[in-house]
């Protein structure tokens, strides 16, 4: 499961038992090689962060909150009876929390003019598949909302430049880092042939 930083999850297994044996206990456990299970819940690095939701018999649910890309780990599960004690030997969830970033292609800086595309990177893909919302300068960019991942600038001018940041709709609220724009003008270049044009014109009355 690929899951964005902040936001909560739901990690769930189906369990049974014999009909006489009392269940008893049950926890969740991040898997550490050569290292004895320990409850998520008496787990200092997830204090406050961690339940299990009281769910129908046969299912636990582990449900983590505010999420960090420390929680990136296998997580699995155990229980025990009156009779019998499960330990989980079976591979378990496989978790990855992640942040998001902008990336700027070409580079940072460009001339107006050019084509320019604007990437909301997440170091794997997100399990719900989101949309994505662009800022500029804080604000957002109309209609930015988007199933891709993507802004393109095409042609880009001096109303782009500036700071961009993206987050997934449902969480406005953890947005990427900004990543600034820059976009040089080509007033110069069109300034510098308006002088040699009237230049030209001023030479040619002198000779005439």
């Amino acid at each position: 499961m690929c899951v964005l930083q902040g936001t909560p999850v739901d990690i769930s297994c189906t369990h049974s038992h014999p009909p006489d044996a009392k269940l008893y206990y049950k926890s969740w456990f991040k898997w550490r090689a050569n290292q004895e299970p320990r409850d998520l819940q008496s787990d200092s690095g997830y204090k406050g962060r961690v339940e299990y939701p009281v769910e129908e018999t046969g299912r636990s649910t582990l449900r983590i909150t505010d999420l960090r890309v420390t929680d990136s780990a296998e997580y699995r599960f155990t229980f025990k009876t009156s009779k019998h004690e499960w330990k989980s030997i079976l591979h378990g969830t496989t978790l990855t929390v992640t942040g998001l970033r902008v990336e700027v292609t070409p580079v940072a800086t460009v001339t107006e003019g050019q084509r320019v595309t604007l990437t909301c990177i997440t170091s794997c893909p997100l399990a719900d598949k989101p949309s994505y919302i662009w800022y500029q300068n804080n604000g957002s960019v109309t209609g930015s909302e988007n199933p891709e991942n993507q802004l393109v600038l095409d042609p880009v001018g001096p109303q782009h430049a500036g700071s961009y940041s993206c987050s997934v709709r449902n969480y406005p609220h953890l947005r990427s880092p900004e990543e600034t724009l820059t976009v040089q003008c080509t007033m110069k270049v069109v300034l510098s042939l308006q002088l040699d044009s009237c230049f030209w014109l001023l030479c040619k009355d002198k000779l005439d």
